[in-house]
């Protein structure tokens, strides 16, 4: 990869370079390519922005165009971290195909390496954001929440981006400003943690003023806002260390992207620091396997709770097929990893939790132990819509119902049979075969409040299967756990 930044200069005459910016009298050029390798980088500074569809020649690399925010965007950034080196992908990644595919393939290290990242919104985004800080100030508590400042941030093109998940977690320091137009006076940076602060404050008033609560009732009104809150959350708690895969997966739902490729460039600079040495084009198939060889690497299987087809050759019937793959639920998860260790034949994961598979019953007629039942009733307290809890000779077979319409709420995609054993209920992706026996294993290292990822391992005679689901289940940090060989 190749690391140059847009540095202040003094040109040798009063008329600068054409191939120099000029922002509020001073002039800034491009630098010659960076030792990627030096102890003593130059402090830098990143911008996150999106491009938007609107294009200006670019003053910098006059062969190709760049975004009409480009400008703005660097000014804004400029002006909230003055004097400071700046990292801007229009000026900054190479126009050479081979040194462009490396540089994008390593923004993991680009905005890790930098001293901060500046995050370039959208006038009336960071006015909503300000808004809802005065609102929240209010005393005494108004009785409702407007929805107004929810609604631009939802309609917002930066919050949406698949570029912006990556560009974010990776920050050791982060910073929201907004492009203002030329002769105005310049937007004040406000500090990430305010933000969150900010707006997971307003998500929470505004959810229990409309009788909703976060686990459910934000995500089905407010898809991206609540994406934003928990991308900010991410960053706070999250380092490359705990990260885990099927959480990258899950931070790039809702995101627009034009090429599946953008979106695995976005997930591998979320995983890794580590620059990239790739000199050709790569394919979805390419980086998808990628992603999958850095999260291994780690001792991180938990990219194998997607939704892709699994893989035929001997040992690795478990692994997905590089692909554009999704994950099994739209949802949030928590946990640093799902922890195995290559072996002969297969993978053994460790922190899971195993189950016996038997032959579908009747869902009316099976039977959910105690501890399982209870924690059902809680979660289906905090859902919405779902406050009253069946009682009754008829509550099983109801509660069973309800857990499959939230988890269709959630973004899963499976269809709507599933198998219940007295400690979980298990929805597949796909529907086991008839009379299917095996065995579920049930993730412990990353999983979600109500549950966590899965498997169905079904025996066929010689030959296994697997299909991914999700387990409804009781777990805490406490649960007796085991490993599992996956051949």
């Amino acid at each position: 990869m190749e690391l140059r930044l847009m540095t202040e200069t003094n040109p040798s005459s009063e008329t600068p370079d054409a191939h120099t910016i000029s922002i509020d009298g001073k002039h800034w050029a491009l630098s010659e390519p960076l030792d990627i390798d030096s102890k003593t980088l130059p402090p830098y500074v990143c911008v996150s922005y999106v491009w938007g569809s609107g294009r200006v020649p670019n003053p910098i690399h006059p062969s190709i165009e760049m975004s009409d925010r480009t400008l703005a965007a660097f000014a804004a950034t400029a002006r909230c971290m003055p004097g400071r080196p700046i990292w801007i992908d229009a000026f900054c990644v190479p126009t050479e195909r081979a040194k462009k595919r490396a540089t994008l393939e390593s923004l993991g290290f680009l905005f890790a390496a930098a001293d901060a990242v500046v995050s370039v919104l959208a006038p009336a985004s960071m006015a909503a954001v300000e808004e809802m800080r005065k609102f929240l100030a209010i005393k005494p508590r108004p009785a409702q929440t407007p929805s107004a400042p929810l609604d631009v941030l939802e309609a917002d093109e930066w919050i949406r981006s698949v570029w912006t998940y990556q560009e974010l977690v990776n920050s050791r320091s982060l910073w929201f400003t907004a492009h203002t137009p030329e002769g105005a006076a310049p937007q004040q940076a406000v500090r990430g943690l305010q933000v969150l602060d900010t707006v997971g404050g307003y998500i929470d008033r505004w959810g229990r003023s409309d009788k909703l609560t976060l686990h459910n009732g934000i995500r089905l009104f407010y898809p991206h806002a609540d994406n934003f809150q928990e991308l900010l959350a991410d960053w706070v708690t999250s380092d490359y260390g705990h990260r885990s895969a099927l959480r990258i997966i899950c931070g790039m739902d809702y995101r627009a992207h034009i090429t599946p490729q953008n979106r695995f460039y976005s997930m591998i600079g979320a995983l890794t620091a580590r620059p990239s040495a790739r000199a050709t084009s790569p394919t979805v198939t390419q980086l998808a396997e990628r992603f999958m060889e850095l999260s291994e690497e780690k001792g991180d299987y938990s990219f194998m709770f997607c939704t892709a087809p699994r893989d035929s050759r001997p040992g690795l019937t478990w692994r997905p097929i590089p692909s554009d793959f999704q994950s099994i639920l739209t949802w949030h998860c928590f946990g640093d990893e799902q922890p195995g260790t290559k072996v002969d034949g297969g993978i053994l994961l460790s922190d899971v939790i195993i189950f016996p598979l038997a032959a579908r019953r009747d869902p009316a007629d099976a039977q959910m132990g105690p501890e399982l039942l209870e924690h059902i009733r809680l979660w289906m307290k905090h859902v919405a819509e779902y406050h009253e809890m069946p009682e009754g000779d008829d509550a099983n077979m109801a509660l069973q119902e309800r857990c499959y319409t939230v988890l269709k709420s959630m973004g899963f995609t499976g269809n709507s049979g599933w198998n219940t054993v007295e400690g979980c209920i298990f929805y597949p992706q796909t529907e086991l075969p008839e009379g299917a026996k095996g065995t579920i294993c049930i993730s412990h290292g990353v999983r979600w409040v109500f549950g966590a990822p899965a498997f169905a391992v079904i025996t066929n005679g010689d030959t296994l299967q697997y299909v991914v689901g999700v387990a409804v289940i009781p777990m805490d940090y406490r649960t007796a756990t085991t490993e599992f060989l996956m051949r």
